[in-house]
């Protein structure tokens, strides 16, 4: 869903920083990379970006004014859809509301392909062994 879509988005750009040697981008999404919390949209909204380019790739990317805070352009398309708008308007005024959205977008994610109904995981039948190949 949408409400998952945004919290994955906040979360993981919550922690952690772009790599210019994996992705050709830098910096960091917020000001403590190690938190989980709800500056990525606060900062989203309140902040006033600016077209910069990565020194290492020559990719364009968008940097807060004044600040180390980056975005790529896909960030910024919280600022103009107006249902992922919405929902990121709503995480930036409620960190709990986007704590709660975000541990359970994750937990779906992480479970999806491992287990089989409530009681059920395919780890143990040896879901997770390769198939073999076949001739087409």
């Amino acid at each position: 869903t949408n409400l998952e879509l945004v919290a994955l988005l906040g979360g993981g750009h919550s922690l952690g920083r772009m790599h210019a040697k994996r992705s050709g981008y830098v910096g960091s999404w917020t000001s403590d990379p190690t938190v989980v919390d709800n500056e990525y949209f606060v900062s989203t909204f309140t902040e006033k970006w600016e077209e910069f380019t990565a020194p290492v790739s020559a990719k364009k990317m968008f940097k807060a004014k004044g600040k180390e805070l980056y975005r790529l352009k896909t960030d910024l398309a919280l600022l103009y859809d107006a249902e992922l708008a919405a929902i990121a308007t709503d995480f930036a005024a409620d960190i709990e509301a986007f704590r709660d959205a975000f541990a359970a977008a994750w937990a779906k994610i992480m479970n999806a392909d491992r287990f089989d109904g409530p009681t059920g995981n395919l780890c143990d039948r040896g879901a997770h062994k390769a198939a073999p190949l076949t001739a087409v």
